[in-house]
């Protein structure tokens, strides 16, 4: 697993953006060869071998993503552009030859993966080919953003940014570098596992809130599950149609001490949704996590009263609202009904269909659950979007809402429930967050209160 520890974001600007002079004859005779790309100088003692070799060329398909990324001009006529960027990365095989050259980092020689100061970078060899691309580009973001932007920000962002900008794929057709991607599954990124430690947390309830992964501290080396943290808010926050917007201008400031306080204000008028959106986001996490469809459109529901309320829920989507209001301590009576389609895949050359009702298809489960059963969960709070300053009277706060999304309820073709909290009762079928893409088709719900626990209605 990748640790990989840099200059904390308050020493970046301090350490030079220059690498040092290296007399290349003495660093043959100790039996290290050189990699020459356009931003990027790799000496190794490790021997030639395609994939080694190719690594100045992904560095470089890699730096003009970064710079789109961050606003930083390419062209060589413009002010501090990236055309004559360049770092040097020791790539280590073995270290007795870079301590006799005296190359090891004078500030830290004792990291465990990786690390990066100034315009020097330094690797130890990886067990596969992934993860040695996938550190030398972690690293590499680190020192660009320390060249153009002057710092990196708080550790959470610091290192969620640099594993936002190192995931990435190669088009085995195209040779296409391609970075900001979310993994297909895990074959894809053999022995990153950042999906797996997100899951195993959660499956042992030691998710961390969404302010919890912000107090992440990287000026001590992180251990490999604070990395994964920090790599999905990054990724999340980059990829949902809510947040994107604001969080790709947060570059903007990573140089303010304030940072983190700076961010909340710009999400505060969504920021208890993204706190609890955040619990969903983690408790459904899967390779190939489908953001669009999974992003909840918060809505208020209205109490009942002695009506009925027939609701459809599509198959394709993550938490859909009800739009109905359920009080602490009443009966109420969930039916559903309907034919779905929840999964496709192909055998011997032949499509197969996978349909479901809501009680779910019991040959496969989902966190526990059958597949493409219907799960409930409730919203307890009382405003659609209360302010992060401030808990409005009648709140139930984030803990119990946290609750309700990461602890969904099953639901299935009939089920009666008595919320212990006053809330909007969300619904969705159980899928992988990264499957709904061939999903098909709604069912129809009815919600209605009823005198007892039996389900006789009122």
């Amino acid at each position: 697993m990748l640790v990989c520890l840099s200059a904390p974001a308050h020493a970046q600007s301090a350490v030079s953006t220059r690498a040092r002079p290296i007399n290349d004859a003495r660093a043959q005779a100790a039996g290290l060869r050189k990699l020459t790309g356009k931003h990027i100088m790799i000496y190794t003692d490790l021997p030639s071998d395609a994939e080694v070799d190719a690594l100045p060329s992904v560095f470089d398909r890699a730096v003009p993503q970064w710079a789109a990324y961050f606003h930083v001009p390419e062209a060589s006529s413009a002010k501090n552009s990236v055309a004559d960027w360049h770092v040097t990365c020791y790539l280590i095989g073995y270290r007795g030859p870079f301590d006799a050259l005296g190359l090891m980092p004078a500030e830290n020689d004792e990291f465990a993966h990786g690390i990066a100061y100034g315009a020097e970078l330094w690797l130890y060899e990886q067990p596969t080919a992934y993860y040695r691309r996938h550190l030398l580009l972690h690293e590499g973001v680190h020192a660009f953003m320390a060249k153009f932007l002057g710092s990196c920000g708080p550790g959470w962002y610091m290192e969620g940014t640099a594993e936002l900008l190192a995931t990435h794929r190669i088009d085995p057709q195209t040779g296409e570098l391609t970075v900001r991607i979310m993994p297909r599954d895990r074959r894809e990124v053999p022995m990153l596992g950042r999906v797996k430690l997100i899951r195993d947390a959660v499956a042992e309830d030691r998710a961390l809130p969404f302010e919890a992964v912000m107090q992440l501290d990287n000026r001590r080396q992180l251990q490999n599950e604070s990395y994964a943290w920090c790599w999905a808010a990054a990724k999340w926050l980059d990829s949902h149609p809510r947040y994107r917007d604001r969080f790709r201008e947060l570059y903007r400031h990573v140089q303010d001490p304030d940072f983190n306080d700076l961010m909340q204000r710009e999400f505060a008028d969504d920021w208890s949704d993204l706190a609890i959106e955040w619990q969903a986001f983690v408790a459904t996490l899967d390779h190939g996590y489908d953001f669009e469809r999974m992003a909840i459109e918060f809505k208020r529901g209205t109490s009942l009263g002695r009506e009925r309320q027939a609701v459809t829920v599509a198959a394709d989507r993550g938490w859909q609202s009800s739009g109905v209001w359920l009080e602490a301590g009443r009966h109420y009576l969930i039916k559903a009904e309907g034919r779905y389609e929840i999964a496709r895949e192909t055998v011997d050359g032949r499509e197969r269909v996978w349909r479901s009702e809501p009680g779910g298809v019991t040959i496969e489960y989902r966190s526990g659950f059958p597949l493409g059963m219907l799960l409930g969960a409730i919203d307890a709070r009382t405003s659609a979007a209360p302010s992060a300053s401030k808990k409005q009277a009648g709140d139930a706060g984030p803990a119990a809402r946290e609750a309700g999304f990461a602890h969904p309820f099953a639901i299935g073709l009939r089920q009666t429930i008595t919320p212990a909290e006053s809330g909007t009762l969300y619904l969705r079928v159980n899928d992988s967050g990264g499957k709904l893409g061939d999903n098909r088709g709604q069912l129809s719900v009815v919600i209605e209160e009823v005198d007892r626990a039996a389900g006789e209605s009122r």
